[in-house]
Protein backbone atom coordinates (compact mmCIF):
# COMPACT_ATOMS: atom_id res chain seq x y z
CA UNK A 1 0.00 0.00 0.00
CA UNK A 2 1.20 3.51 -0.82
CA UNK A 3 -0.21 6.51 0.93
CA UNK A 4 0.45 10.00 -0.40
CA UNK A 5 -0.09 13.28 1.43
CA UNK A 6 -0.69 16.81 0.23
CA UNK A 7 2.05 19.16 -0.90
CA UNK A 8 2.39 22.93 -0.71
CA UNK A 9 4.76 23.94 -3.47
CA UNK A 10 3.46 25.22 -6.79
CA UNK A 11 5.36 23.97 -9.86
CA UNK A 12 3.32 25.99 -12.35
CA UNK A 13 0.35 28.34 -12.42
CA UNK A 14 -2.83 26.44 -13.13
CA UNK A 15 -6.15 28.26 -13.59
CA UNK A 16 -9.30 26.67 -12.19
CA UNK A 17 -12.87 27.34 -13.26
CA UNK A 18 -14.88 29.38 -10.75
CA UNK A 19 -18.24 28.26 -9.40
CA UNK A 20 -20.26 25.36 -10.67
CA UNK A 21 -19.04 23.42 -13.68
CA UNK A 22 -21.31 23.69 -16.69
CA UNK A 23 -21.38 22.55 -20.28
CA UNK A 24 -21.08 26.19 -21.33
CA UNK A 25 -17.84 26.57 -19.38
CA UNK A 26 -16.41 23.41 -20.90
CA UNK A 27 -17.35 24.54 -24.38
CA UNK A 28 -15.81 27.97 -23.84
CA UNK A 29 -12.42 26.79 -22.58
CA UNK A 30 -10.97 23.36 -23.29
CA UNK A 31 -7.59 24.06 -21.70
CA UNK A 32 -8.28 25.34 -18.18
CA UNK A 33 -8.00 22.47 -15.70
CA UNK A 34 -11.11 21.14 -13.98
CA UNK A 35 -10.68 20.27 -10.32
CA UNK A 36 -12.27 17.65 -8.07
CA UNK A 37 -14.57 20.18 -6.39
CA UNK A 38 -16.15 20.94 -9.77
CA UNK A 39 -16.84 17.26 -10.42
CA UNK A 40 -18.13 16.63 -6.91
CA UNK A 41 -20.74 19.38 -7.33
CA UNK A 42 -22.26 17.62 -10.32
CA UNK A 43 -25.35 15.36 -10.04
CA UNK A 44 -24.65 11.89 -8.63
CA UNK A 45 -25.17 10.00 -11.88
CA UNK A 46 -22.92 12.42 -13.74
CA UNK A 47 -20.22 11.99 -11.11
CA UNK A 48 -20.48 8.22 -11.42
CA UNK A 49 -20.10 8.44 -15.20
CA UNK A 50 -16.97 10.61 -14.89
CA UNK A 51 -15.32 8.80 -12.00
CA UNK A 52 -15.63 5.46 -13.80
CA UNK A 53 -12.46 6.67 -15.50
CA UNK A 54 -10.40 6.23 -12.33
CA UNK A 55 -10.23 2.42 -12.24
CA UNK A 56 -8.77 0.35 -15.11
CA UNK A 57 -11.06 -2.21 -16.72
CA UNK A 58 -8.36 -4.84 -16.14
CA UNK A 59 -8.52 -4.30 -12.35
CA UNK A 60 -12.31 -4.45 -12.31
CA UNK A 61 -12.11 -7.67 -14.33
CA UNK A 62 -9.80 -9.22 -11.71
CA UNK A 63 -12.60 -8.72 -9.17
CA UNK A 64 -15.34 -9.75 -11.62
CA UNK A 65 -16.93 -6.29 -11.38
CA UNK A 66 -18.86 -4.85 -14.31
CA UNK A 67 -16.91 -1.87 -15.67
CA UNK A 68 -20.06 0.15 -16.38
CA UNK A 69 -22.40 -0.61 -13.47
CA UNK A 70 -19.60 -1.22 -10.93
CA UNK A 71 -21.63 -4.16 -9.69
CA UNK A 72 -20.76 -7.81 -9.21
CA UNK A 73 -22.58 -10.90 -8.04
CA UNK A 74 -24.48 -10.78 -4.75
CA UNK A 75 -22.21 -10.74 -1.68
CA UNK A 76 -19.18 -10.22 -3.93
CA UNK A 77 -16.71 -7.35 -4.26
CA UNK A 78 -18.14 -3.92 -4.87
CA UNK A 79 -16.91 -0.48 -5.80
CA UNK A 80 -17.52 2.41 -3.41
CA UNK A 81 -17.40 6.05 -4.53
CA UNK A 82 -17.00 8.86 -2.00
CA UNK A 83 -17.28 12.25 -3.70
CA UNK A 84 -19.31 14.56 -1.49
CA UNK A 85 -20.61 17.82 -2.91
CA UNK A 86 -18.78 20.86 -1.63
CA UNK A 87 -15.51 18.97 -1.11
CA UNK A 88 -12.37 18.64 -3.23
CA UNK A 89 -11.72 14.99 -2.39
CA UNK A 90 -12.70 11.83 -4.23
CA UNK A 91 -12.03 8.23 -3.22
CA UNK A 92 -12.84 5.16 -5.28
CA UNK A 93 -12.33 1.80 -3.60
CA UNK A 94 -12.97 -1.93 -3.86
CA UNK A 95 -13.68 -3.45 -0.46
CA UNK A 96 -13.99 -6.85 1.17
CA UNK A 97 -17.71 -7.76 1.06
CA UNK A 98 -17.43 -9.28 4.54
CA UNK A 99 -15.24 -6.63 6.21
CA UNK A 100 -15.57 -3.07 4.92
CA UNK A 101 -12.35 -2.04 6.70
CA UNK A 102 -10.41 -4.50 4.53
CA UNK A 103 -9.74 -2.44 1.40
CA UNK A 104 -8.28 -4.15 -1.65
CA UNK A 105 -8.08 -1.26 -4.10
CA UNK A 106 -8.34 2.47 -3.44
CA UNK A 107 -7.43 5.68 -5.23
CA UNK A 108 -7.92 9.03 -3.50
CA UNK A 109 -7.37 12.40 -5.17
CA UNK A 110 -7.63 15.87 -3.67
CA UNK A 111 -7.48 19.42 -4.94
CA UNK A 112 -4.54 21.36 -3.56
CA UNK A 113 -4.18 25.07 -2.87
CA UNK A 114 -2.48 25.71 -6.21
CA UNK A 115 -5.19 24.50 -8.56
CA UNK A 116 -3.59 21.12 -9.10
CA UNK A 117 -4.18 17.57 -7.83
CA UNK A 118 -2.57 15.54 -5.05
CA UNK A 119 -2.62 11.77 -5.02
CA UNK A 120 -3.38 11.07 -1.36
CA UNK A 121 -3.74 7.32 -1.40
CA UNK A 122 -3.15 4.26 -3.54
CA UNK A 123 -4.03 0.79 -2.23
CA UNK A 124 -3.45 -2.28 -4.40
CA UNK A 125 -3.87 -5.45 -2.33
CA UNK A 126 -4.23 -9.03 -3.53
CA UNK A 127 -7.35 -10.45 -1.82
CA UNK A 128 -6.02 -14.00 -2.24
CA UNK A 129 -2.91 -13.26 -0.17
CA UNK A 130 -2.47 -13.51 3.59
CA UNK A 131 -3.40 -10.42 5.59
CA UNK A 132 -1.06 -9.08 8.28
CA UNK A 133 -2.44 -6.90 11.07
CA UNK A 134 0.21 -4.21 11.04
CA UNK A 135 -2.53 -1.56 11.05
CA UNK A 136 -3.61 -2.39 14.64
CA UNK A 137 -1.56 -3.12 17.73
CA UNK A 138 -2.05 -6.04 20.10
CA UNK A 139 -4.72 -4.07 22.00
CA UNK A 140 -6.68 -3.25 18.84
CA UNK A 141 -5.61 0.41 18.65
CA UNK A 142 -4.85 1.83 15.18
CA UNK A 143 -1.14 2.10 14.43
CA UNK A 144 -1.44 4.42 11.41
CA UNK A 145 0.73 1.80 9.70
CA UNK A 146 3.50 2.27 12.24
CA UNK A 147 3.51 6.06 12.29
CA UNK A 148 1.72 6.26 15.66
CA UNK A 149 2.52 2.90 17.26
CA UNK A 150 3.70 -0.49 16.05
CA UNK A 151 2.67 -4.13 16.08
CA UNK A 152 6.14 -5.65 16.04
CA UNK A 153 5.04 -9.28 15.77
CA UNK A 154 2.82 -8.60 12.75
CA UNK A 155 5.45 -6.39 11.15
CA UNK A 156 8.06 -9.11 11.47
CA UNK A 157 5.70 -11.65 9.90
CA UNK A 158 4.91 -9.23 7.08
CA UNK A 159 8.60 -8.59 6.46
CA UNK A 160 9.36 -12.31 6.37
CA UNK A 161 6.54 -12.77 3.86
CA UNK A 162 8.20 -10.26 1.53
CA UNK A 163 5.99 -7.25 2.21
CA UNK A 164 7.20 -3.66 2.61
CA UNK A 165 6.30 -1.28 5.46
CA UNK A 166 2.68 -0.15 5.18
CA UNK A 167 1.53 -3.26 3.33
CA UNK A 168 -1.11 -5.48 4.92
CA UNK A 169 -1.24 -7.86 1.96
CA UNK A 170 0.89 -8.70 -1.04
CA UNK A 171 0.47 -6.32 -3.96
CA UNK A 172 -2.07 -6.81 -6.72
CA UNK A 173 0.51 -6.33 -9.48
CA UNK A 174 -1.54 -3.62 -11.16
CA UNK A 175 0.32 -0.40 -10.36
CA UNK A 176 1.34 0.30 -13.96
CA UNK A 177 -2.24 -0.03 -15.20
CA UNK A 178 -3.59 2.09 -12.34
CA UNK A 179 -1.12 4.93 -12.91
CA UNK A 180 -1.69 4.92 -16.67
CA UNK A 181 -5.45 5.09 -16.06
CA UNK A 182 -5.01 7.87 -13.51
CA UNK A 183 -2.91 9.95 -15.90
CA UNK A 184 -5.46 9.54 -18.66
CA UNK A 185 -8.20 10.71 -16.28
CA UNK A 186 -6.20 13.77 -15.18
CA UNK A 187 -5.31 14.66 -18.76
CA UNK A 188 -9.01 14.69 -19.65
CA UNK A 189 -9.50 17.18 -16.79
CA UNK A 190 -6.76 19.38 -18.24
CA UNK A 191 -3.96 18.73 -15.73
CA UNK A 192 -0.31 18.38 -16.72
CA UNK A 193 1.07 17.02 -13.45
CA UNK A 194 0.13 15.62 -10.07
CA UNK A 195 1.85 15.37 -6.71
CA UNK A 196 2.34 13.10 -3.71
CA UNK A 197 4.41 12.34 -0.63
CA UNK A 198 5.73 8.76 -0.32
CA UNK A 199 4.93 6.96 2.92
CA UNK A 200 8.06 4.81 2.93
CA UNK A 201 11.44 4.30 1.29
CA UNK A 202 9.95 1.41 -0.67
CA UNK A 203 7.10 3.51 -2.03
CA UNK A 204 9.51 6.32 -2.93
CA UNK A 205 11.53 3.82 -4.97
CA UNK A 206 8.39 2.43 -6.65
CA UNK A 207 7.31 5.94 -7.61
CA UNK A 208 10.76 6.50 -9.15
CA UNK A 209 10.07 3.47 -11.33
CA UNK A 210 6.74 5.01 -12.32
CA UNK A 211 8.47 8.20 -13.54
CA UNK A 212 8.17 10.59 -10.59
CA UNK A 213 10.80 13.20 -9.78
CA UNK A 214 11.58 14.70 -6.38
CA UNK A 215 10.52 18.19 -5.44
CA UNK A 216 11.97 17.65 -1.99
CA UNK A 217 13.96 14.70 -0.63
CA UNK A 218 16.29 13.72 -3.49
CA UNK A 219 19.36 14.50 -1.36
CA UNK A 220 17.98 12.42 1.51
CA UNK A 221 17.52 9.46 -0.84
CA UNK A 222 21.11 9.88 -2.04
CA UNK A 223 22.34 10.11 1.55
CA UNK A 224 20.45 6.94 2.42
CA UNK A 225 22.00 5.09 -0.50
CA UNK A 226 25.48 6.25 0.50
CA UNK A 227 24.85 5.33 4.14
CA UNK A 228 23.95 1.74 3.25
CA UNK A 229 27.22 1.19 1.38
CA UNK A 230 29.87 -0.91 3.18
CA UNK A 231 31.44 1.24 5.89
CA UNK A 232 28.56 3.74 5.84
CA UNK A 233 26.77 4.78 9.02
CA UNK A 234 23.53 3.03 8.08
CA UNK A 235 25.36 -0.12 7.06
CA UNK A 236 27.10 -0.20 10.42
CA UNK A 237 23.78 0.33 12.20
CA UNK A 238 22.49 -2.93 10.68
CA UNK A 239 23.86 -4.63 13.77
CA UNK A 240 21.23 -7.32 14.34
CA UNK A 241 19.87 -5.51 17.40
CA UNK A 242 16.30 -5.95 16.08
CA UNK A 243 14.73 -8.23 13.45
CA UNK A 244 14.54 -5.16 11.21
CA UNK A 245 18.29 -4.41 11.33
CA UNK A 246 20.00 -7.40 9.76
CA UNK A 247 23.19 -6.83 7.71
CA UNK A 248 21.76 -8.26 4.48
CA UNK A 249 18.98 -5.66 4.45
CA UNK A 250 21.32 -3.09 2.89
CA UNK A 251 21.10 -5.03 -0.37
CA UNK A 252 17.37 -4.63 -1.11
CA UNK A 253 14.77 -1.89 -1.28
CA UNK A 254 12.45 -3.66 1.16
CA UNK A 255 15.29 -4.42 3.53
CA UNK A 256 16.32 -0.78 3.67
CA UNK A 257 12.69 0.29 4.01
CA UNK A 258 12.13 -1.89 7.09
CA UNK A 259 15.32 -0.61 8.71
CA UNK A 260 14.22 2.96 8.06
CA UNK A 261 10.77 2.15 9.45
CA UNK A 262 12.63 0.87 12.54
CA UNK A 263 14.29 4.26 13.01
CA UNK A 264 17.74 3.57 11.61
CA UNK A 265 17.99 7.06 10.08
CA UNK A 266 18.91 8.29 13.56
CA UNK A 267 22.40 7.03 12.69
CA UNK A 268 22.78 9.86 10.17
CA UNK A 269 20.71 12.43 12.07
CA UNK A 270 17.76 12.25 9.68
CA UNK A 271 14.07 11.37 9.69
CA UNK A 272 11.77 10.01 6.99
CA UNK A 273 9.79 13.19 6.65
CA UNK A 274 8.61 15.84 4.18
CA UNK A 275 9.60 14.09 0.95
CA UNK A 276 7.52 15.25 -2.00
CA UNK A 277 7.30 14.10 -5.60
CA UNK A 278 5.83 15.28 -8.87
CA UNK A 279 4.84 13.39 -12.00
CA UNK A 280 4.55 15.13 -15.35
CA UNK A 281 1.73 13.35 -17.15
CA UNK A 282 3.05 11.26 -20.01
CA UNK A 283 6.68 11.76 -19.00
CA UNK A 284 9.19 9.52 -17.19
CA UNK A 285 11.89 11.54 -15.42
CA UNK A 286 14.36 8.66 -15.13
CA UNK A 287 15.25 9.24 -11.47
CA UNK A 288 17.12 6.31 -9.91
CA UNK A 289 18.52 6.74 -6.40
CA UNK A 290 19.26 3.02 -5.87
CA UNK A 291 20.92 1.95 -9.09
CA UNK A 292 20.15 -1.61 -10.26
CA UNK A 293 18.22 -2.21 -7.05
CA UNK A 294 16.71 -5.52 -6.02
CA UNK A 295 13.27 -4.90 -4.61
Amino acid sequence: MFRSLRLKRQPEVLVSLPGMLSGEQLARDAESPVNILHLNNLPDKTKLRLYRGLLPASVLAQFKIDLITWKAARDAYRVELKAEAGTGVVKVSIVNPVDETDVYVAVELQDNAFGSIDLNLVVLNDPASERFGIDYDADGAPTLFGALRRNLAEEQSAMQAGLAPGQVRAGLGASRAVFEQLEGFLAVLGHRAYFLEPLSYASAWVFERRGFAYMRGHKLMDDIHAGFQPGGALHQALDGSTPFRQPEQALTVRGRAWAIHDGILDAIGQRWDKLSKVKQIGRHDGVETFVEAVY
